[in-house]
Protein backbone atom coordinates (compact mmCIF):
# COMPACT_ATOMS: atom_id res chain seq x y z
CA UNK A 1 0.00 0.00 0.00
CA UNK A 2 1.67 3.43 -0.80
CA UNK A 3 1.26 5.55 1.68
CA UNK A 4 3.05 8.86 2.85
CA UNK A 5 2.90 10.78 5.74
CA UNK A 6 4.43 13.77 7.13
CA UNK A 7 3.83 15.98 10.63
CA UNK A 8 1.27 17.65 8.68
CA UNK A 9 0.11 15.76 5.35
CA UNK A 10 -0.51 12.54 4.30
CA UNK A 11 0.20 11.17 0.30
CA UNK A 12 -2.43 8.87 -0.59
CA UNK A 13 -4.18 6.78 -3.34
CA UNK A 14 -6.79 8.11 -5.10
CA UNK A 15 -10.41 6.94 -3.75
CA UNK A 16 -13.41 7.29 -6.22
CA UNK A 17 -15.10 10.46 -3.86
CA UNK A 18 -11.47 12.52 -4.17
CA UNK A 19 -12.70 13.08 -7.53
CA UNK A 20 -14.66 16.31 -7.62
CA UNK A 21 -11.69 17.65 -5.63
CA UNK A 22 -9.11 16.35 -7.83
CA UNK A 23 -11.26 17.99 -10.96
CA UNK A 24 -11.63 20.91 -8.94
CA UNK A 25 -7.89 21.13 -7.73
CA UNK A 26 -6.89 20.65 -11.84
CA UNK A 27 -9.48 23.50 -13.32
CA UNK A 28 -7.70 26.67 -11.34
CA UNK A 29 -5.57 28.56 -14.15
CA UNK A 30 -3.00 29.38 -11.60
CA UNK A 31 -2.74 25.68 -10.16
CA UNK A 32 -2.19 24.76 -14.01
CA UNK A 33 -0.43 27.15 -15.53
CA UNK A 34 2.78 25.14 -15.83
CA UNK A 35 1.20 21.50 -15.87
CA UNK A 36 -1.76 22.22 -18.81
CA UNK A 37 -1.00 25.92 -20.16
CA UNK A 38 -3.57 27.19 -17.58
CA UNK A 39 -6.38 25.25 -19.22
CA UNK A 40 -9.00 23.16 -17.06
CA UNK A 41 -8.83 19.52 -17.17
CA UNK A 42 -11.26 17.78 -19.29
CA UNK A 43 -13.38 14.96 -17.99
CA UNK A 44 -11.72 12.84 -20.29
CA UNK A 45 -8.10 14.22 -19.13
CA UNK A 46 -9.34 13.65 -15.44
CA UNK A 47 -10.25 10.00 -15.84
CA UNK A 48 -7.12 9.61 -17.77
CA UNK A 49 -5.12 10.70 -14.63
CA UNK A 50 -6.56 8.85 -12.34
CA UNK A 51 -6.75 5.53 -14.37
CA UNK A 52 -2.76 6.16 -14.60
CA UNK A 53 -2.15 6.57 -11.25
CA UNK A 54 -4.35 3.24 -10.52
CA UNK A 55 -2.42 1.36 -13.22
CA UNK A 56 1.04 2.59 -11.59
CA UNK A 57 0.06 1.96 -8.07
CA UNK A 58 -0.71 -1.64 -9.43
CA UNK A 59 1.90 -2.12 -11.53
CA UNK A 60 4.68 -0.05 -9.99
CA UNK A 61 3.40 0.61 -6.29
CA UNK A 62 3.62 4.10 -6.59
CA UNK A 63 1.51 7.34 -7.99
CA UNK A 64 1.09 10.91 -7.88
CA UNK A 65 -1.28 10.46 -5.12
CA UNK A 66 -4.09 12.65 -3.16
CA UNK A 67 -2.12 15.25 -0.74
CA UNK A 68 -4.24 15.36 2.28
CA UNK A 69 -4.07 17.89 4.73
CA UNK A 70 -4.20 15.64 8.29
CA UNK A 71 -5.52 19.30 10.39
CA UNK A 72 -8.30 18.96 8.04
CA UNK A 73 -8.83 16.03 6.24
CA UNK A 74 -8.68 18.41 2.65
CA UNK A 75 -7.53 17.55 -0.80
CA UNK A 76 -4.34 20.46 -0.53
CA UNK A 77 -2.70 19.27 -4.20
CA UNK A 78 -1.08 16.03 -5.22
CA UNK A 79 1.92 14.32 -4.62
CA UNK A 80 4.34 11.58 -4.89
CA UNK A 81 6.43 9.03 -7.43
CA UNK A 82 5.63 7.78 -10.60
CA UNK A 83 8.25 6.28 -13.40
CA UNK A 84 9.65 8.86 -15.65
CA UNK A 85 9.02 7.61 -18.78
CA UNK A 86 11.23 5.17 -20.77
CA UNK A 87 14.38 6.22 -18.46
CA UNK A 88 13.63 3.58 -15.73
CA UNK A 89 14.06 7.00 -13.04
CA UNK A 90 11.36 7.06 -10.59
CA UNK A 91 10.34 10.94 -10.60
CA UNK A 92 8.66 12.74 -7.76
CA UNK A 93 6.36 15.87 -8.00
CA UNK A 94 3.75 18.00 -6.36
CA UNK A 95 1.17 20.18 -7.20
CA UNK A 96 -0.51 22.12 -4.70
CA UNK A 97 -4.08 23.74 -4.98
CA UNK A 98 -3.96 27.59 -4.77
CA UNK A 99 -5.08 27.95 -0.94
CA UNK A 100 -2.69 25.64 0.28
CA UNK A 101 0.65 28.15 -1.52
CA UNK A 102 3.32 29.09 0.89
CA UNK A 103 2.74 26.73 3.61
CA UNK A 104 5.62 24.53 2.44
CA UNK A 105 3.66 21.72 1.74
CA UNK A 106 5.73 21.01 -1.71
CA UNK A 107 8.73 20.89 -0.44
CA UNK A 108 7.18 18.58 2.60
CA UNK A 109 5.40 16.33 0.40
CA UNK A 110 8.25 16.56 -1.69
CA UNK A 111 10.79 15.48 0.55
CA UNK A 112 8.53 12.85 1.84
CA UNK A 113 8.13 10.91 -1.64
CA UNK A 114 12.23 11.41 -2.15
CA UNK A 115 13.08 9.78 0.86
CA UNK A 116 10.48 7.31 -0.49
CA UNK A 117 12.50 6.71 -3.50
CA UNK A 118 15.78 6.95 -2.15
CA UNK A 119 15.45 5.26 1.36
CA UNK A 120 12.54 2.75 1.69
CA UNK A 121 13.08 2.12 -2.45
CA UNK A 122 16.66 1.83 -2.02
CA UNK A 123 17.21 3.70 -5.61
CA UNK A 124 20.14 5.16 -6.35
CA UNK A 125 18.69 8.16 -7.72
CA UNK A 126 15.69 10.25 -7.91
CA UNK A 127 14.29 13.33 -9.92
CA UNK A 128 12.30 15.74 -11.07
CA UNK A 129 10.59 16.86 -14.31
CA UNK A 130 10.21 21.30 -13.77
CA UNK A 131 9.19 23.86 -16.38
CA UNK A 132 11.56 25.60 -17.39
CA UNK A 133 9.77 29.24 -16.42
CA UNK A 134 8.55 27.49 -12.97
CA UNK A 135 10.64 28.89 -10.34
CA UNK A 136 8.75 28.00 -7.40
CA UNK A 137 9.01 24.53 -8.05
CA UNK A 138 13.04 25.14 -8.97
CA UNK A 139 13.24 26.61 -5.09
CA UNK A 140 11.34 23.45 -3.61
CA UNK A 141 14.10 20.78 -5.64
CA UNK A 142 16.89 22.83 -4.53
CA UNK A 143 15.81 22.84 -0.88
CA UNK A 144 15.01 19.41 -1.11
CA UNK A 145 19.05 19.16 -2.23
CA UNK A 146 18.30 18.10 -6.31
CA UNK A 147 20.58 19.41 -9.13
CA UNK A 148 20.18 20.80 -12.33
CA UNK A 149 20.91 17.94 -14.84
CA UNK A 150 19.39 19.21 -18.39
CA UNK A 151 16.74 20.39 -20.34
CA UNK A 152 15.00 17.42 -22.26
CA UNK A 153 11.82 17.17 -24.75
CA UNK A 154 9.57 14.81 -23.60
CA UNK A 155 10.42 12.42 -26.51
CA UNK A 156 14.18 12.66 -24.89
CA UNK A 157 12.37 11.05 -21.93
CA UNK A 158 10.29 8.83 -23.57
CA UNK A 159 7.45 10.45 -21.73
CA UNK A 160 3.74 10.13 -22.64
CA UNK A 161 3.60 13.79 -24.06
CA UNK A 162 6.79 14.29 -26.63
CA UNK A 163 6.39 17.75 -26.91
CA UNK A 164 6.91 19.35 -23.49
CA UNK A 165 9.61 20.78 -22.62
CA UNK A 166 11.36 20.28 -19.18
CA UNK A 167 14.24 20.81 -16.95
CA UNK A 168 15.67 17.82 -15.01
CA UNK A 169 16.59 18.00 -11.42
CA UNK A 170 18.22 14.57 -9.87
CA UNK A 171 19.32 13.59 -6.39
CA UNK A 172 21.40 10.69 -5.71
CA UNK A 173 21.30 8.29 -2.49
Amino acid sequence: MFLLETERLVIRPWQPDDRPAFTSLMSHPEVTHYVHGGRAYSEAEVDEWLARQARQLAEDGVCMGALIEKSTGHLAGLAGTQPLGTTGNLEIGWILAREAWGRGYATEAGGAAMRHVLETLARPRVVAIIDPDNEPSKRVAARLGMKYEARYTGEQLGHRLPEIVVDLFFREA
